[in-house]
């Protein structure tokens, strides 16, 4: 049995995405999660094994190795499908980019790690063209949202961003519990926004209302509420693209909280789309609740001091 480290270089090597080698295996793809990001020490012994024959099947019993100029017999001329590459040779295989727009707005041509430039060239798309499927394509290290068929940088968040978003999840937890319809819900989880396949964004937080769009673990069309933090590379796309793109799905109430500038920004876009200010530091009511529930952010400035975030 190979270990972990082997695995793991290997599907960086493949390109491989946690879904892939779930699906490919066999293996639930929350225990494939917790595999490799380290958080299961003592993996079932099947369950390695399942995952060691989808990254190293040449190993495995049965397999017929390519023969040079010469496909997989079973690699058809499938197209990608939910993010597993079908139907793509060897010579294929070869490292690449595709387009990624940056959270200063420019377009740059990011790198691709083995298999993917396959998947997107061979299906000739550009900027403005790409789908749920290609987004599943990517591998997991790469942090995108697709908006309109196209890639956009989400960055990786420090530490302040993951302690409010934590803290304001329990926040927002606490206050919904009351309200049995509704469901405050924590990224990593990918929303179908305009219930199409070319626009899948990540809140850091949102409420969502109407349980009946969450379905096959993705919520298809607007959550109730959604909360984005506010870091400064995502300034201008939290302020700018995303406010147009929620209001358009009918998002009820979005909240952009800057804690750089010490700011909460909360649009009640069902009012009109009025604009309010609050300060990082008090308490600020939730719209969508009529005003009953507020949640008291100044604890979490006061935390973020204390750890000396701030």
């Amino acid at each position: 049995m190979r270990q972990l480290s082997e695995l793991k270089k290997r599907k960086r090597e493949l390109g491989y995405t946690n879904l892939e080698v779930a699906r490919q295996s066999g293996v639930p793809l929350g225990t494939v999660q917790k595999i490799f990001a380290g958080v299961t020490k003592s993996p079932r012994i099947d369950s390695m094994a399942a995952i060691e024959r989808i990254l190293f099947p040449e190993l495995s019993p049965g397999f017929d190795a390519p023969v040079e100029g010469k496909e997989r017999a079973d690699a058809g001329q499938g197209e990608v499908s939910n993010g597993k590459e079908e139907g793509i040779s060897q010579k294929e295989r070869t490292p690449g980019t595709y387009p990624v727009h940056t959270q200063t707005g420019q377009i740059r041509e990011q790198e691709a790690v083995y298999g993917t430039s396959a998947v997107l060239k061979r299906r000739n798309k550009t900027d403005g063209e790409f789908t749920y499927g290609d987004y599943l394509a990517l591998p997991d290290e790469r942090r995108v949202e697709l908006i309109d068929g196209s890639f956009y940088d989400m960055g990786a968040p420090n530490n302040r961003h993951q302690i409010i978003v934590g803290q304001l999840y329990s926040m927002f937890v606490n206050c919904v519990k009351d309200h049995p319809e509704c469901m405050a819900l924590l990224s990593p989880l990918d929303v179908m926004l305009d219930n199409d396949e070319k626009t899948t964004l990540q809140p850091d937080l949102m409420v969502l209302c109407d349980l009946s769009k969450m379905k096959k673990g993705r919520v298809f069309g607007a959550p109730d509420l959604v909360v984005e933090v506010i870091s400064p590379g995502s300034r201008k796309m939290d302020l700018g693209l995303k406010v147009t793109k929620y209001m358009k799905a009918g998002v009820r109430e979005y909240w952009a909280l800057d804690y750089e500038r010490g700011k909460v920004i909360v649009y009640e876009m069902e009012k009109d789309m009025d604009v309010t200010l609050y300060p990082f530091d008090g308490e600020i009511p939730v719209g969508i609740s009529g005003g009953r529930c507020r949640i008291p952010v100044g604890e979490i400035a006061k935390l973020l001091k204390r750890l000396g975030e701030i």
